[in-house]
């Protein structure tokens, strides 16, 4: 059972939609600690602003609503799309942010953005789980080890090598989008020990969906050092972060996940709710 968080009366002129099930558990998070309206009907009205998580699934049916609509309305895109994603070379969600405004969760994107697409982040964000009450003991969980994710050679490679180097550990490995729902990768994570980030792209940024569900979940996880040295430094109070992935279950970063929720929100969500305020009362003024 979920801990409910803080209850906002809504406000009904800025709301949230996700354009991915991964990110429905995101959404809801950010509507009721923000009082957010949670967007089923999609139906925009002047001076609305929407808040956009996998925006850029939607884009060409974002960018056609928002000019039907004479531009009536403005999103604030969440981007969680990495530098050598496809998307990054989709017309329709470059097009997307540069009319309207993108936050995202890590700096070498953002500065990607700016450099090769002149579009300007004006805020980061984090992503954010619900925290479930966990009574299951890790020593109870039945694999040992798991990844859940996209299949690529590198990421098979490693999984391969390290289940033939540890034939005493169980390993829980899915290639094929059996989780996208968020109960049931809940459901999984609550039965696996540790979680591996085995990043899909080289230079990458730190992967921290993948993370922070799991340490929502009290697993351990271990991740393969980032491209992005101030995120390395940051999440090793948190995470595992090595250069080359090999398993000591025992000698592992303990989850704190709610250490890492209050101090990211105090980084981040100060600025964040600035800036849109500012595009809230902007929009009204038009």
């Amino acid at each position: 059972m979920s801990q409910p968080l803080e209850k906002v009366e809504p406000n009904p002129q800025i709301k949230i939609i996700s354009g991915h099930s991964i990110f429905n558990e995101n959404a809801v998070v950010l509507s009721q600690k923000f009082g957010w309206k949670l967007e089923t009907n999609f139906d925009p009205q002047p001076k609305d602003l929407y808040i956009v998580l996998g925006a850029h699934e939607l884009a060409h049916q974002l960018l056609e609503v928002q000019i039907r609509k004479n531009n009536s309305f403005g999103y604030v895109v969440l981007n969680s799309e990495q530098i050598h994603s496809q998307f990054m070379k989709n017309k329709y969600y470059i097009s997307l942010m540069k009319k309207n405004v993108v936050f995202d969760y890590n700096t070498l994107t953002a500065q990607y953005l700016k450099e090769t697409h002149d579009i300007k982040v004006l805020s980061y964000f984090f992503f954010e789980f619900l925290k479930f009450d966990i009574k299951k003991e890790r020593t109870e969980r039945k694999y040992d080890v798991c990844f859940i994710g996209s299949k690529n050679e590198r990421r098979e490679k490693i999984l391969k090598d390290l289940q033939e180097k540890h034939q005493n550990l169980n390993f829980y490995i899915d290639f094929d989008w059996s989780h996208k729902n968020s109960e049931s990768l809940t459901q999984i994570l609550h039965d696996c020990k540790v979680v591996l980030n085995i990043p899909y792209y080289e230079n990458n940024s730190l992967e921290t969906h993948r993370i922070h569900k799991a340490l929502a979940c009290g697993c351990k996880v271990v991740s393969l050092k980032s491209a992005e040295d101030d995120a390395n430094e940051f999440y090793k109070d948190y995470i595992t972060i090595t250069d080359d992935i090999d398993l000591s279950i025992d000698d592992l970063v303990e989850p704190n996940y709610e250490k890492l929720v209050k101090e990211l929100s105090q980084k981040f969500n100060p600025h964040l709710l600035f800036v849109i305020e500012q595009i809230h009362t902007k929009l009204l003024s038009i």
